[in-house]
This record gives structure tokens, sequence and C-alpha cells, in this order.
């Protein structure tokens, strides 16, 4: 293990800010720069998550937490594009761009990590969700990366204050279980 390596892993306050800086950074990347550099940015975040961030021993449960996150956020943008609440100016599929499909695997990467004090607190999260995730949807609008309606803000914010509640009950049984979180 390299020295920056055995360094970070021991220092739980460096792990958050290299996690909230690789998730804006993907954040960016992906809104501005669209397809062509959301695989660089998500590469980027894979490697240096799973070999800086998460353990060898929570590997394994930060994916189980992170496939149904995507998963259920990727289904909900879709619908929300495919009803036409969300616009994708420069894409025209069946789903929503990959670029909006590496943003949430970059939020699936904060749920254990710079997320955790909110979550722990269901309150603070759900109002987290519903009032930050429009926002972000907002400045994606701004940027020219999507055309977002009235209505997809409010779904968003219902959506995402729901949840941003579901996780912090699933991380409360998980810390219960196994005493992570």
């Amino acid at each position: 293990m390299l020295p920056i390596q055995q360094t970070i892993k021991n220092n739980d306050w460096l792990k958050t800010v290299i996690n909230v800086v690789l998730f804006q950074l993907c954040w960016l990347a992906c809104v501005v720069g669209g397809n062509q550099w959301a695989l660089a940015a998500l590469l980027l975040l894979v490697v240096i998550h799973a070999s800086w961030i998460v353990g060898q021993d929570q590997l394994l449960s930060e994916v189980r937490l992170v496939l149904p996150l995507i998963s259920l956020g990727i289904l909900f943008d879709t619908i929300l594009m495919q009803i036409e609440w969300l616009i994708f100016p420069h894409d025209s599929g069946v789903t929503i761009p990959f670029w909006l499909m590496a943003l949430w695997l970059a939020f699936a990467s904060t749920v254990r990590h710079s997320m955790s004090g909110i979550l722990k607190k269901p309150w603070v999260a759900v109002l987290f969700g519903a009032l930050g995730a429009p926002w972000s949807y907002y400045l994606g609008d701004q940027l020219g990366a999507v055309t977002v309606t009235t209505n997809a803000l409010i779904a968003i914010s219902l959506f995402w204050g729901l949840l941003l509640l579901a996780v912090c009950v699933q991380l409360q049984k998980t810390e219960a279980a196994d005493g992570s979180f």
C-alpha cells in the first residue's frame, strides 16, 4: 500500500473530504461535459472510492447499498424523462443519458461516507433531499444539460425526501445488525 493510501485509510476526516470533492468533480464533469466526460469521471471516482475510502471488509456491504440506490434513481429519472418532465437536449434514448446514470453512482458513493452525518437524523435527511436535490437538477437546467419542468421539480423533491428517509432507515437497520455506519 502506498503511503498516501495508508494516510487516507486511517483518517476519516480526509476520507470525507475526498468523498465530497470526488462527488462534486463528478457532478461538474457529468453535467458540463455530458457523456464525453462522464466515463472518465466515473472511473476516477470508482478507483479512488474503492481503493482509498471503502475498506476491503466493507466492499460487499457498500455494493449492496449502492446498487439499489442507482437502480431506483435511474428508474425514477427515466420515468420523468418518458413523461417529458425531464428533457435532455443532447440525448434521445429510451433511458436517461449515461452521464446522469454516472451521477447516481457518484451520489450513492457518498451515502456511507460524506453524507453519514446527515443520514443519522431522518428529519435532516428528508429536508436535505427535498430541498437539495431539486436545486441540483435546476442547476443542471441552467447549465443546459437538461430541461426540468416545474412538475419534475416537485416530483424530485418528494422522491428525494422519501429516498433519503428510506436510506436512513436502511442504514439504521444495518448499524443495528453489524455495527457499521
